[in-house]
Formats: structure tokens, C-alpha cells, sequence
């Protein structure tokens, strides 16, 4: 098997120590250490999984543990922790998270995203020139999750990677959105103005979609 989600893990993490705790991202306010938190709990935290469902006091509960756990935990333990990943001992959640069936289906996309949140909330910052292999691992994730992320852009889009293949999301008007895997994953999960892409469509539909609120 593959191991393009703990490379990526491997690569975010480097950055984050990169970059230091106060860096700014492109997750709302939430600063470098802040994203960091996000991933370790993600993994290990029932409240943290909890919090992404559309339910307004799992979210507060969720936003209180993680605020509790950067107040007690240092940011290189923090980061240290994400790059070493789940452990199948650490009952219960990051039991299920280390399999590594799981950890690269659902784990991909995630790191990808947010590595380019923290390395793109420097303007100008140039895109990653990312191996064939972990492009098409990439591309293959968003065949299942595009669809679901923006099943509520107004207009169809096909996402196209040329010379590969297309995916498309469904609806009668369709805009085409080209690049790169990453760029259009970057689209996918509502990162249009920092996604290096080609728009093709009526003028309205292309504003539609680049500036469609995009999200689980």
C-alpha cells in the first residue's frame, strides 16, 4: 500500500515548524497552532469529530476543547504529535484512525488542504510540484468527495485534470474548472481564490462557482 497520506502528514508537519505558532492560515482566525490542534484532536477526540457535524453546541463544546488543549500543550508537542501520527493503542478514536486503509482514504485530502492553508496564507506562495503518484492518490479522493462538498454550488462543474480525466458534480449548466489535482481540490473544498485554475463558462456561472461557499 501507498503511503501518501503520512508523506503528506510528514511535510505539513515540517512546515508548521516552519512557519512557527502564530502564522496565519487560511482557516478563518485560526492561526498555525490552532490548525496543528485541529489535526492532532481530529484524530483522537470524540468532542473534535463531533464539532464538524452542523450542530451548534457540539461545535462550541469542540471549539472549547481545543481552545483547552493549545492553553496546556506546547506547539512543538503539538506538531511533534501530529507528525507522529495515531496510534492503534490510543483508545478509542485513533485506534480506528490508524489503519492504514483508513488513514489513506480519509486522511489525504485533509492534510493536503490544510498544508496548503498554512503555505498559501503567504500571498504569492507558488504551487507545490507535487509527484505523479500523489496526484493521481489525490485525484482518486476527490472522484467520492467532490461531489458531496459541492453539491450546493448553484451550477454543474466538471473537474478537469488535462490528459487524465474529468469528475463531474452534477446539474444541467456546467462550468469547467481545470488544473492540477491539488488546485482542484484546493476549488473542492472551498478554496477558490488562492486555487491556481482555469474557469470555462458563462460569466455568471463562473462567478457562481468561484464564489460559492463551499463546505462539508
Amino acid at each position: 500500500m501507498q503511503h501518501h497520506a503520512v508523506d503528506e502528514r510528514h511535510e505539513l508537519s515540517a512546515t508548521l515548524r516552519a512557519v512557527g505558532p502564530t502564522a496565519a492560515t487560511l482557516c478563518g482566525d485560526w492561526t498555525a497552532t490552532e490548525l496543528a490542534a485541529h489535526l492532532v484532536l481530529r484524530e483522537r477526540s470524540i468532542a473534535e469529530l463531533a464539532g464538524r457535524l452542523p450542530v451548534r453546541q457540539l461545535h462550541r463544546h469542540a471549539e472549547r476543547r481545543l481552545a483547552e488543549f493549545v492553553a496546556r500543550e506546547p506547539y512543538d508537542r503539538i506538531v511533534a504529535t501530529l507528525d507522529r501520527g495515531p496510534a492503534w493503542t490510543d483508545f478509542p478514536v485513533a485506534t480506528v484512525w490508524s489503519l492504514p486503509p483508513v488513514r489513506e482514504l480519509v486522511n489525504l485530502l485533509e492534510y493536503v488542504v490544510h498544508h496548503e492553508d498554512v503555505r498559501r496564507a503567504v500571498p504569492g506562495t507558488p504551487p507545490r510540484a507535487l509527484a505523479v503518484a500523489r496526484q493521481r492518490a489525490v485525484w482518486q479522493r476527490l472522484r467520492a468527495s467532490a461531489p458531496l462538498t459541492m453539491r450546493a454550488v448553484p451550477v454543474g462543474v466538471l473537474l478537469a485534470w488535462p490528459g487524465h480525466s474529468h469528475i463531474r458534480t452534477g446539474r444541467a449548466r456546467v462550468v469547467t474548472v481545470s488544473g492540477d489535482p491539488i488546485e482542484l481540490a484546493l476549488v473542492a473544498f472551498g478554496r477558490q481564490r488562492v486555487a491556481q485554475v482555469d474557469y470555462d463558462g458563462s460569466p455568471e456561472d463562473v462567478a457562481a462557482v468561484a464564489g460559492a461557499r463551499i463546505a462539508l
